[in-house]
């Protein structure tokens, strides 16, 4: 009897402390190694939510069939005002916002990607997958 009462207790440990959502995780790391490995011209919306995750804002690019989805980590529930238009490089830099990921579609397809974060050296760096697969970093 004792050992049957251990055995539930220790299920009841064991589950309670384990995260049990039904909802898979939807929200990898966005490092720029994650970016670089995942980041591929062509991809539908369907393919970047599937890797990327479905936390981002979007809003109409420049033209009709252009639509600019854009991924963000902040400090501390840190808010700022969200644009797909305008960086937040104040912010960036200072460190309250970790990076913002900027993915372009044309229709339903990825056309160009725009990884922005501070980098080791503490200035502002840009990774881009420009839309004939060709890649830059650069500092700003």
């Amino acid at each position: 009897m004792n050992r049957l009462l251990l055995i539930v207790l220790l299920s009841f440990i064991l589950f309670g402390c384990s995260d049990v959502s039904n909802e898979p995780d939807s929200s990898p790391i966005l490092d720029k190694e994650f970016v670089e490995a995942n980041a591929e011209i062509g991809q539908t919306k369907d393919e970047v939510e599937e890797i990327f995750g479905t936390k981002y804002f979007s809003g109409e690019g420049e033209f009709e069939t252009n639509e600019v989805w854009v991924y963000d980590k902040v400090k501390d529930d840190f808010e700022y005002e969200k644009s797909i238009q305008i960086v937040p490089f104040d912010e960036i830099r200072e460190g309250n916002v970790d990076y913002q990921l900027y993915i372009n579609f044309v229709e339903d397809e990825t056309f160009m990607y725009l990884y922005i974060y501070r980098g080791e050296d503490g200035e502002l760096w840009q990774y881009q997958v420009n839309p004939d697969g060709t890649t830059q970093d650069r500092k700003m």
